[in-house]
């Protein structure tokens, strides 16, 4: 008899096999792999779509596939993106109506959206009581240390001390959220225009690195997730070079002001950027389920459905 089992898993020649799933409980168990695991998505546009051929809808495309796989297989999805009309975070409003994997689960319950101070004064209690079947919103409230008059009245990033404001509001939006993700997959993202401490995906990658929590990265979009290969992969970039923000006026001012303030946490591109490459390739595949060559080959494959598959690879590691 022959050692193999074959595709079917049914010829008797085949040796014992294995048994296929006979519970209803077991199949669920199977089918809803990501039951109670919350992944954030941290996704924004890149400066470099048009260079590589794409535009914002394929991003966006990029994005709905992951979510549709992991809303159908029982999972979470954090996000912690604005409510704009026409923003991320709405395109996912509609996808959970067609997949309600767990009936004991509201939709509301698995698109989770974080959100800082002042982004969520624009959560009127109108829109909020129509959009609470769809999704759950958590406001970050800013920490005591910020110097804040009035908590009910926006403030625009316009100055060092109001950007200062905006930057550990995100911060701390930011550090919630990754206390709530068991996972995190990262695309895109601005190397310009932010509002933060750092652009948005690099401060959010540091963020999951430190916690060791599974991180996947996908490349083909370009923008700070592929300088963040880079340098995993020992190169430098632009990113990381704090001159180059410094050559901004605006941010310059906010960075003396921000490294006044948090001397014990001064702004510094140079640093991250030491920091990612002596955690390389090898020490993402440890926390990620992935092998190098597979997450090598995510950081560059610009076929959507691979992206999903190692993604659920890797997490399947992890469960």
């Amino acid at each position: 008899m022959s050692d193999d089992v074959n595709i079917s898993n049914l010829s008797e020649d085949t040796g014992p096999g294995k048994a296929f799933p006979r519970s209803r409980d077991e199949i669920n168990s199977r089918q809803f792999v990501l039951k109670n695991v919350s992944i954030g998505v941290s996704i924004s546009e890149s400066d470099d779509l048009a260079e590589l051929g794409y535009g914002v809808a394929h991003l966006k495309d990029a994005m709905l596939e992951i979510a549709r796989y992991i809303f159908a297989l029982g999972g979470k999805v954090c996000y912690g993106g604005d409510i704009r009309n026409g923003g991320f975070t709405e395109l996912l409003f509609d996808l959970l109506a067609y997949y309600k994997a767990d009936k004991k689960v509201s939709s509301g319950q698995r698109l989770i959206s974080f959100l800082s101070w002042p982004n969520y004064l624009e959560l009127t209690p109108e829109i909020e009581a129509q959009l609470v079947h769809n999704v759950s919103f958590r406001k970050v409230v800013p920490v005591k240390s910020v110097e804040i008059k009035d908590l009910s009245v926006a403030i625009k990033s316009d100055s060092a001390i109001n950007r200062f404001i905006w930057a550990d509001c995100l911060t701390q939006m930011r550090l919630t959220m990754q206390k709530s993700c068991d996972a995190r997959v990262f695309i895109g993202g601005r190397r310009t225009g932010f509002k933060g401490k750092y652009p948005g995906i690099l401060e959010e990658f540091m963020l999951s690195l430190d916690s060791k929590k599974p991180t996947y990265l996908i490349g083909a979009f370009g923008g700070i997730a592929k300088d963040i290969i880079r340098a995993l992969d020992g190169q430098d970039s632009q990113t990381f070079t704090t001159l180059a923000y410094k050559q901004d006026e605006d941010y310059k001012q906010f960075t003396v002001y921000h490294d006044s303030k948090r001397p014990d946490f001064p702004i510094d591109f140079e640093g991250l950027l030491e920091k990612i490459q002596n955690y390389g390739f090898s020490q993402l595949s440890e926390s990620n389920g992935l092998s190098e060559a597979e997450n090598r080959r995510l950081a560059v494959t610009p076929h959507i459905n691979e992206m999903i598959y190692l993604i659920l690879k890797g997490l399947s590691h992890n469960n």
